[in-house]
């Protein structure tokens, strides 16, 4: 987690691969892996969590991902690929639904992201989150735009 925990850090990360835009919004969403099964789906989404950059052209993010073998995920725990980065162009994306986790889970949110090319991110995060300062202010302006 010590190359992401702070802004300047993510920012930095993001510049590296040329995804900044005139809007930064920086947030770090978790895998939901209730609506992922199988050896195929760990293939096709090898991430427990992303960390993403959503500009006004789009969403850039990279994979994080857990380099030691353990049964629980822990944001702390996880670290940054750097050679995973992917860039969603606007006009690629074909939805992005913000919900209630839960009836009975008011602190996280289950966010969906589906593409054209019929990939489906199911994952969630922490409306607020103390291990990231940046991602409170940035994980509500995401709120705001994609809740229904």
């Amino acid at each position: 987690m010590e190359e992401f925990n702070t802004l300047e850090k993510v920012r930095e990360l993001f510049e590296g691969v040329s995804c900044v835009g005139r809007e930064n919004n920086y947030i770090v969403l978790m895998k939901d892996n209730r609506k992922y099964s199988g050896m195929v789906a760990g293939m096709e989404y090898p991430y427990l969590a992303l960390l993403i950059n959503q500009t006004e052209d789009g969403i850039g993010f990279f994979h994080l991902i857990q380099p030691k073998l353990s049964l629980k995920i822990l944001l702390e725990n996880l670290v940054v690929n750097k050679e995973s980065f992917t860039f969603l162009k606007n006009e690629d994306i074909k939805s992005i639904s913000v919900k209630k986790m839960s009836p009975f889970d008011s602190k996280r949110k289950s966010i969906v992201i589906k593409t054209k090319d019929k990939k489906t991110h199911y994952l969630y995060a922490k409306i607020e989150d103390d291990t990231l300062p940046y991602h409170n202010e940035n994980f509500a302006k995401f709120i705001e735009k994609y809740s229904k």
